[in-house]
């Protein structure tokens, strides 16, 4: 965030940078940086970060890359567990300070990674809990081969399942979004929120209801994040949100009506 401070009769600019690990922030005299600086420690924790893209994202409004875009500085362990833990546990905080821009590529993979996680997970305890049978999976023409052989066919599809799944709540709810007035950062910075959100599939770790757990604070993270990275109304999040889990519902349930009507 630029903030203009007036001192006397000279308007003096102040960048605030923040620290990409702790999230400490400081401001500063633009015209005390040192011209050219890269690098950065801060007082806090003591983590070494990229200046420029500290003050780059303090001139976006206060938004940084989140770690998982720089972890070719972090490293791969550190920058998952510092993107992990906040998008899943303090996503009003972990949203606000996140960039709008920057390309898609890093949050499909962090959300195709963890999305793929929880639908594995999902089927794991399924075949669990079946006793060796995957019911929500099963299909006529999958009858003459083995539960494993359709159980590992559909674990390499969950990388597909989960794309198709992430790009089309995004562009659902980006359209939901523009149509209240709602999605003023642009379609990328929806994106961004429902591939973090995937953070909280790590739920399905839980034996049996973590599947559902998961579903839901997903949802829930969506919700804040989407509010939280266009700086809107939670009733304009809501409908973007809620409206096409309402439309699948009443299709469902038109299709189960169908079914029952007709047989």
């Amino acid at each position: 965030m630029i903030l203009y401070k007036r001192q006397g009769k000279v308007e003096k600019m102040t960048v605030e940078v923040t620290c990409p690990k702790c999230g400490y922030s400081k401001q500063l005299a633009e015209d005390r940086i040192p011209p050219g600086v890269r690098w950065a420690t801060c007082p806090r924790c003591k983590e070494r970060f990229d200046f420029t893209l500290g003050w780059a994202g303090a001139k976006r409004q206060g938004r940084i890359p989140p770690p998982w875009e720089r972890r070719a500085e972090i490293g791969l362990r550190d920058s998952l567990l510092q993107t992990i833990k906040p998008a899943a546990f303090s996503p009003r905080a972990f949203f606000r300070h996140t960039a709008v821009e920057g390309g898609v590529r890093d949050p499909l993979a962090f959300g195709i990674l963890f999305g793929s996680i929880g639908l594995i997970l999902e089927l794991f305890w399924e075949f669990l809990m079946g006793e060796g049978s995957l019911s929500s999976i099963q299909v006529d023409f999958m009858a003459d081969y083995g539960t494993s052989l359709v159980f590992l066919a559909a674990t390499i599809l969950c990388p597909v399942a989960a794309t198709v799944m992430i790009c089309m709540t995004s562009l659902v709810a980006h359209l939901l979004l523009s149509v209240v007035g709602g999605g003023k950062n642009g379609f990328e910075a929806t994106f961004r929120a429902i591939c973090y959100s995937q953070a909280a599939q790590l739920w399905a770790l839980i034996p049996y209801v973590g599947g559902l757990i998961a579903s839901l604070w997903v949802i829930g993270v969506q919700v804040i994040g989407i509010r939280e990275i266009h700086g809107v109304s939670y009733t304009r999040v809501l409908v973007a949100v809620f409206v096409p889990v309402v439309l699948v519902i009443a299709m469902l349930m038109a299709a189960g009506v169908s079914l029952f009507l007709f047989d």
